[in-house]
């Protein structure tokens, strides 16, 4: 039976995701001395088994031979200080520093990438998180779980989850299914009137253009259609590139016949 602090359905979990666990654990468990190097142990786990680290040794070294590979096993002398920790991990040709302090009643951990320089930190009390230093998960962590939650979101994804190619082919399948806003400054011509009606596809004023037209295309719009009207002078056609039109000097203006109304012309084309 899980303990009472543990997750609903983390029985599941615990088989499944710390699938691996006993036997690193085994490999450890004779020369771990205090509840702080168990954490370090569960940090390690999710690294090499869930996000495909390899460990390539001890130290803050961070240069890395070409031929470096690693392994899923801790190295010797990982818990031979007392106050600090300090290991090295690989991934994709990239190195990675995993670093602790251990403060009064504290352990800090950070997570480094020596390419980007991108570090992130948590800090965990080990007397009150790890019960004791010999049995399996549930014993020594029983809430194991909400541990391995926290070294998720503070400790590995502010640093590796940006340079994963699931995450960034996500982020491109969402960026390519949002919609352009109909408010976003850069599209061409004025956002669209509250309450008009837009006939779908039409597009409104492009390039600022007067509104000329919208009688023609949606009934009930209130621009007009066809003609243009200007002072002094109603029902032109739209454009005369033979004779700009002027309204000051209007004895100038000579559209063509077939320019103007025809008799009993009715401009209300829907009745």
């Amino acid at each position: 039976m899980e303990p009472a602090t543990a997750k609903p359905g983390s029985e599941k979990l615990n088989s499944d995701f710390f699938y691996g666990w006993d036997l690193l654990f085994k490999t450890v468990e004779g020369i771990i001395d205090k509840k702080s190097d168990i954490l370090i142990v569960l940090a390690h786990f999710l690294l090499t088994k869930h996000y495909k680290f390899r460990c390539v040794g001890i130290g803050d070294d961070k240069t890395l031979p070409e031929d470096e590979v690693g392994s899923e096993l801790l190295p010797d002398h990982w818990n031979g200080d007392n106050t600090k920790y300090s290991l090295r991990y690989v991934h994709n040709k990239v190195l990675y520093l995993l670093l602790g302090h251990i403060t009064e009643d504290a352990l800090i951990i950070n997570l480094l990438d020596i390419n980007t320089k991108n570090v992130s930190n948590i800090c965990v009390t080990p007397e009150t998180l790890v019960v004791a230093v010999k049995g399996g998960i549930t014993t020594t962590m029983p809430t194991a779980t909400d541990i391995v939650d926290r070294f998720r979101k503070e400790l590995c994804d502010p640093v590796f989850t940006g340079n994963s190619r699931e995450a960034t082919t996500q982020t491109q399948v969402n960026n390519e299914r949002t919609p352009a806003s109909t408010s976003d400054p850069l599209r061409i011509g004025e956002p669209r009137r509250p309450g008009s009606f837009m006939p779908h596809g039409f597009e409104p004023r492009p390039f600022g253009f007067p509104d000329v037209g919208r009688g023609d295309l949606d009934p009930l719009g209130r621009g007009p259609g066809n003609l243009l009207s200007f002072p002094g002078h109603s029902g032109l056609a739209r454009f005369d590139p033979f004779n700009p039109l002027n309204p000051r000097n209007p004895s100038g203006m000579a559209p063509n016949p077939d320019h103007l109304p025809p008799p009993h012309w009715n401009p209300d084309y829907y009745m």
